[in-house]
């Protein structure tokens, strides 16, 4: 097996590695969702877990102070909040838009 130079950004990558956590509701709105929804899911849990708060290719906003939703589709979306200093996403709510702009 040989080194190659990309090596470093290998190491860097897996040493910011976020951690994503879902909520006992997150993951019971996870469960009811279709097939394809839980795939999208997966990807952008995938993506938050190796890119951060904000992941390239999927449309994110900022919603609040460390809260940020991420839109999976046309009609689902999923919210989370940033713990910075643990590196820590916690998802608390996916499910179809129509829920997901009401206050919480």
């Amino acid at each position: 097996m040989t080194i190659g130079k990309n090596t470093k950004i290998w190491y860097i990558l897996i040493m910011n590695k976020w951690t994503v956590e879902l909520t006992k509701n997150a993951y019971k709105q996870f469960k009811k969702l279709p097939g394809l929804i839980q795939e999208l899911t997966d990807e952008a849990i995938l993506a938050l877990e190796l890119e951060g708060a904000i992941p390239k290719f999927w449309d994110c906003k900022k919603i609040g102070e460390d809260e940020y939703r991420v839109r999976l589709n046309y009609h689902y979306r999923m919210k989370y909040k940033i713990k910075n200093t643990q590196l820590i996403i916690e998802v608390f709510y996916i499910g179809h838009r129509k829920n997901a702009y009401r206050k919480t």
